[in-house]
Formats: C-alpha cells, sequence, structure tokens
C-alpha cells in the first residue's frame, strides 16, 4: 500500500512539473518527463495522449521558431489551439501570440476574422483591463469592423465591473452594425436573454433576420440601456428635422429609425413636454412598429 502511494504521488509531482515546462514551453523536457512516467505505467492512456498532443504542438512552435514572424504565422499558431490542448500550454502560447503581435507595427489594427486580434487573444488570457485598452486603440484608430469590436470591448468592461461603460459599447455596437456584433463569442448573458425574449415574444411580428436590430429598443424596454437625449436637447427643431430627413432618403433601417423617435418622444415626453408634437411622434412610432409601440407604452404607463 505504502509502495502504490509513493507511486501515485511521484505521478503527480512529475505531471506538475510538466504542466510548468508546458506553460514555458519547455515542450522537450515535458516529453521527457512523460517518457519517463511512461516507463513506470506503459499503458497510462492520459500520459500517452498528453505525449501526442505535446509532440504535435513541438513539431508546431518548431516550425514557428524557424520562420519570420508576421501577423499571418501567429494566426496560423492560434488555429492551432483546441480544446484538447493542455490548460497551461495553451497558457503558454496565448503568451507567445500577445508578445509576437506586440512586436508587430500598429498591432491594434491587426484583425483576421472572425476573431484574431490581440484584445481577443487577451480576453482568453484574462487581462481584461489590457484587452478593453487594445480595442478602444482599435476603435480609435479606425478598424473597419466597429460593432464587433465594441461588442468585444463591452465584454472586456463588464468583467472588469463596469457594467455602465459595457452597456454604452452594447448599445453602440447594436446601433452601428447589429448584423456584424459576433453574438457567439459575447460573454454577456443579458444580451443572450435579451435576444431570447424578443424572440420569444416578438416571434410573430418582426423577422427573424430583424431580431437583432431592435436589441436597442428591447434594451430600452427592458431597463438595460440607457437613452441619451444630449443630441435632442442641443438643438431639438434641427434633430427633428434630420429625423424626417432621414426617414424620407430611406437610408435608415426601421429598427434604427424607432430608435431615433424613441430618443425624441421621451425627450418630448420629460424634458420638454410638447403634446402635440408628442402625439404625432407616437402615433409615427405606432406606424412603424405597433408591437415595439404597445410595449412601449406599457413601459411609459408605469414611469
Amino acid at each position: 500500500m505504502q509502495l502504490d502511494l509513493f507511486s501515485d504521488n511521484r505521478r503527480t509531482i512529475r505531471l506538475n512539473d510538466a504542466g510548468d515546462m508546458l506553460h514555458a514551453l519547455d515542450l522537450e523536457k515535458a516529453l521527457a518527463v512523460y517518457a519517463d512516467l511512461l516507463n513506470d505505467a506503459p499503458g497510462d492512456r492520459t500520459i500517452l495522449q498528453l505525449q501526442r498532443t505535446v509532440g504535435q504542438w513541438r513539431d508546431a512552435l518548431s516550425r514557428f521558431h524557424g520562420s519570420s514572424v508576421g501577423s499571418g504565422r501567429l494566426h496560423d499558431l492560434w488555429l492551432n489551439l483546441t480544446d484538447d490542448t493542455p490548460p497551461l500550454l495553451a497558457a503558454g502560447v496565448l503568451e507567445l501570440l500577445t508578445a509576437g503581435l506586440k512586436g508587430l507595427p500598429a498591432p491594434e489594427l491587426i484583425y483576421i476574422p472572425p476573431r484574431f486580434h490581440i484584445g481577443t487573444i487577451l480576453l482568453e488570457r484574462k487581462s481584461f483591463a489590457d484587452a478593453e485598452f487594445w480595442f478602444s486603440s482599435a476603435l480609435n484608430c479606425g478598424i473597419s469592423a466597429r460593432a464587433r469590436f465594441l461588442g468585444w470591448r463591452g465584454d472586456a468592461q463588464m468583467l472588469l465591473g463596469d457594467n455602465g461603460r459595457a452597456r454604452e459599447s452594447y448599445l453602440a455596437a447594436f446601433l452601428e452594425g447589429p448584423h456584424g456584433v459576433d453574438l457567439s463569442s459575447q460573454k454577456n448573458r443579458m444580451i443572450h436573454s435579451l435576444l431570447f425574449s424578443l424572440e420569444s415574444e416578438g416571434g410573430d411580428e418582426i423577422e427573424e433576420n430583424d431580431m437583432v436590430c431592435w436589441l436597442p429598443v428591447w434594451g430600452w424596454l427592458h431597463g438595460e440601456f440607457v437613452l441619451s437625449l444630449d443630441e435632442v436637447a442641443a438643438d431639438r427643431d434641427a434633430f427633428a428635422a434630420a429625423l424626417e430627413k432621414t426617414e424620407r432618403l430611406r437610408d435608415i433601417t426601421p429598427s434604427r429609425i424607432w430608435f431615433e423617435y424613441l430618443r425624441y418622444a421621451e425627450y418630448l415626453r420629460s424634458m420638454f413636454r410638447n403634446d402635440q408634437e408628442l402625439v404625432r411622434v407616437r402615433r409615427r412610432m405606432r406606424e412603424l412598429s405597433g408591437f415595439m409601440f404597445d410595449r412601449y407604452m406599457e413601459k411609459v404607463r408605469r414611469c
């Protein structure tokens, strides 16, 4: 019995040692540990699987170090990460990728769809403040996939505990390009809950492809998003004129024009009471979407 305990303890200690080697990407030494342990237990399936996986990564990293390190090579290495990659090895690879990207010109603008970016890598590493920095840098420097990056920045802010700014980022993302937001990677359950409830309640009223476009309105109706009325308050007449012109030119989606009417209506209701104009605006909101208008009036009556 004592001998068995010693054997089990040796295996655990040696595997922990190998884990440290994986994190440091010293894969030859890790493989030597596995070979040593297999001498004691040739049929150990866990170690045999580790040996195969780490051997494949050793070959991949060997080719990586032997080539010029550009964004394409870094992306290739990133694609090798799977759920089967040992966590400590994955952590070491993510650190390597971060350092590699930082060494390239304008790393904030290096983006290979759908998700390869220094910010998303830092999210995986749980370095949320750094991830937010790089997402913001990408947005400030003119990254083209703005909605996607706003959504990711919202995740970083949410994970930092800054829920107010996170909601601002999510709202901006769905206003700028709802179909561009990477919903499958969004980490905030609130976003998924809003979409699920909208699909459940509005499935007969709203086209499936338009559901995500209505999230800004739906989020406000459910108290998740805050309306900014500053633009309306700065020049109410100019805002109203621009709204009518935009709708007349039809260069805006129904969901977005409804959101802008919502902002105008709330300004007229809460900051600059004008019943005649408010009636006109609400009538137009009802024409554009009776479903949303009914939900809006339910909320207003509770205020």
